[in-house]
């Protein structure tokens, strides 16, 4: 029993912050400090004695003193002293961390969006495959799919290829396909089918 316990006990960790923590200016000692926070701050947020924080672990209690101050001065975590019941507490705040978390995921994705070389090369496949040059209104919709979307340029090429291959060349239709896929959340194979014409309630998709 106690066996079986020790393999599927955990606590939750921030995936973002495992990935990240580097870029935040992080070393592996500081990691685990903030690992205990973490699981501290769950169940309540006054802010645990440094030899609390630094029970079975290689640290003593001057090290997480030190840490603590690092974590404070480069803005991760925030200290507060708080009256509470007539004695006066610190109380600390993690949302500095997770604000920080964020910005690093949202680099992350933005630099993923936009690699100038993949989108260079799906402008230029639209135009060889077209057979023209694609006028601003065009290009002005295709960077909304990538910036305000979150397309991919593989997704955005796969939903045009569709769209070609029933001679439709109206982006308008491919922003169709695009839509239903991120609404169904089929697989593969069913993202591939066509959306049915009378989504376009009257509207041309060939202009």
């Amino acid at each position: 029993m106690l066996e079986r316990y020790m393999r599927y006990i955990n606590i939750p960790v921030n995936k973002i912050l495992i990935d990240k923590y580097g870029t935040l200016g992080v070393d592996e000692r500081t990691l685990v400090v903030l690992i205990r926070l973490i699981d501290i701050h769950d169940s309540s947020d006054q802010l645990p004695d440094f030899g609390t924080l630094a029970t079975h672990t290689t640290m003593s209690e001057n090290d997480i003193s030190k840490i603590m101050e690092n974590l404070i001065q480069n803005g991760l975590i925030e200290v507060e002293t708080v009256k509470d019941h007539g004695k006066f507490i610190e109380r600390f705040s993690l949302e500095p961390l997770f604000n920080k978390l964020i910005k690093a995921a949202d680099t992350d994705i933005g630099y993923k969006k936009k690699d100038p070389s993949k989108i260079r090369e799906l402008f230029e496949y639209v135009e060889l495959l077209y057979g023209r040059v694609i006028s601003p209104n065009e290009f002005q919709r295709m960077n909304s799919w990538l910036d305000d979307s979150g397309h991919t340029p593989e997704k955005i090429k796969e939903a045009i290829d569709i769209a070609y291959q029933n001679q439709v060349t109206s982006l308008q239709y491919v922003e169709r396909i695009l839509n239903s896929t991120d609404n169904r959340k089929e697989e593969q194979d069913s993202r591939k089918r066509m959306p049915v014409r009378s989504w376009l309630e009257g509207e041309d998709v060939f202009d």
